[in-house]
């Protein structure tokens, strides 16, 4: 690595090349500027509509009204981890492990994973009528690794039983850095990957021991260093996440984190920036005593920038979003399906969600299970569907889709898309304006694809705001459904 004042000294020159500080202002006027809280109920676009925007829906319209690909991809949402991290708004409870020796918990354990094989069978017959094909599993949480051998070696043969699951599908898994380094971790993973699972993924969010204390995540910083030397004897492909900006965070503190990169080279690399819901740290951000110990606007820009320049030196691409690989056969397929209308995605579990693409005659759907972990127990070991909130994706919000994850790669304005806008005046005039603002601004810019077709994309100003970028996209019936749950979420900029 190069040494940490050229580093500095060659984002901050990157910075003032695209004019920052001093276009921050008419950013702001444009709507555009780092965003603190959450991006309609996550810290990325990772879908859209986003689930927050989601409203309540009777069951039995998907019965009738969807049709499912010849290929979806399975999510199964594992609700339990070890620690409860300051920062997380993910439904997720607190279970340490058989090992905790609670009688109570490991009956709650036994429950949910009962009805997540329940909710699983209740899936099987429409997708065997469509001869629907799983490509693609990813069992994430919360953290499935918490769970005993047996339990996910039960899981894993129940989906297996259940659907037809496409010979050599991805499966990955997600653990943490306590549960791989536990004593029965290694033996956890070397089992699974037996079982046919191709890939791990574990958050870190920081090697630097003070963000760990503040963010609970009860480790200081030999603990990841550990586990990662141990998933990289086991597996050769796997995912590290880290979490720019948490409580104490620090362009010196991202830089500690790139040079423990530099050291560990996991093959695919995830550094989100830190959004906030109603965690304690979402609190700590609305106070006096602790704003300060947030990163600026500012800082977070310099930080994003030194995170490029300094991973594209390292070697690696950034591949989509906050996604670093070190070869593109490292990149995470699920995460591409997970943004897509167009690719089916099943979500099983408390708070999952589910996508599936309209059919000729058809809307596609977005749908999300009830989000609290008893209740969803309940509802489903009673015999009943879940499924609580969901809404339509017609042809105006496949327009506002064409936008909202379409520029995250660039957005071609093809005949389908020319007859979306043909279709819907009125959005698509609401879109040419938002895009004549941000381009005057410099957040959006002109290209031309590979085949010669003109598009539109985030300029390199724009991708850093990507997410907040993307979220202006959001239709207009979509911020309406919104903002009732987000009286909070106006911009706070540093």
């Amino acid at each position: 690595m190069r040494s940490q004042e050229t580093a500095f000294e060659r984002a901050r020159a990157s910075l003032h090349r695209l004019g920052i500080p001093l276009v921050l202002p008419a950013l702001h006027a444009a709507g555009v500027g780092i965003s603190r809280t959450v991006l309609g109920g996550s810290h990325s676009v990772a879908i859209y509509p986003p689930i927050n925007s989601l409203t309540p829906l009777d069951p039995s319209c998907l019965e009738r009204g969807i049709d499912w690909s010849r290929e979806i991809s399975l999510y199964v949402h594992i609700a339990f981890c070890e620690t409860r991290c300051t920062f997380c708004h993910y439904t997720v409870e607190h279970y340490a492990g058989r090992n905790s020796k609670s009688a109570t918990d490991d009956d709650k354990v036994v429950r949910y994973l009962d009805a997540l094989k329940r909710e699983l069978a209740a899936w099987e017959p429409q997708l065997r009528r469509s001869g629907t094909v799983v490509s693609s599993i990813y069992i994430g949480g919360g953290t499935p690794l918490v769970l005993d051998e047996d339990a996910l070696t039960d899981l894993i043969a129940t989906i297996r039983d259940t659907f037809d699951v496409r010979p050599g599908a991805e499966i990955c898994i997600e653990g943490s850095p306590l549960t791989i380094t536990a004593p029965e971790g290694e033996q956890k993973l070397r089992s699974l990957k037996q079982q046919g699972v191709t890939r791990l993924s574990f958050g870190v969010q920081s090697f630097d021991d003070t963000v760990l204390k503040y963010a609970a995540r009860g480790y200081k910083r030999d603990v990841p260093l550990l586990a990662c030397s141990i998933v990289a004897d086991i597996f050769e492909n796997w995912n590290l996440d880290l979490i720019q900006g948490l409580y104490k965070g620090s362009p010196s503190e991202t830089w500690n984190n790139l040079a423990m990169v530099a050291e560990i080279q996991p093959p695919h690399l995830t550094w989100y920036h830190a959004r906030f819901a109603d965690r304690p740290q979402g609190h700590w951000l609305k106070s006096d005593l602790k704003q300060a110990s947030f990163e600026s606007e500012f800082a977070t820009l310099f930080g994003r920038m030194l995170i490029w320049q300094e991973m594209a030196a390292l070697g690696y691409d950034l591949t989509d979003g906050n996604r670093f690989v070190r070869a593109r056969r490292y990149a995470d397929p699920f995460k591409t399906i997970r943004t897509s209308p167009s690719r089916d995605l099943l979500g099983i579990g408390a708070g999952a969600y589910s996508h599936v693409s309209a059919g000729a005659a058809k809307s596609g759907y977005v749908f999300r299970n009830v989000p609290d972990v008893h209740a969803y127990v309940e509802t489903v070991l009673a015999g009943n569907s879940p499924i609580t909130a969901g809404r339509a994706v017609d042809r105006q919000e496949l327009l506002a889709t064409s936008y909202a994850t379409g520029l995250r790669t660039g957005r071609v304005e093809d005949a389908d898309r020319r007859a979306m806008r043909a279709d819907n005046r009125e959005l698509s005039a609401h879109y040419d304006k938002l895009v004549a603002r941000l381009s005057s601004v410099g957040a959006l810019e002109a290209y031309r694809n590979g085949d010669g077709h003109a598009g539109l994309r985030l300029s390199e100003l724009g991708r850093l705001f990507e997410d907040e970028m993307l979220s202006l996209f959001f239709s207009p019936a979509v911020k309406d459904a919104l903002s009732p749950k987000v009286t909070e979420r106006a911009l706070q900029y540093g």
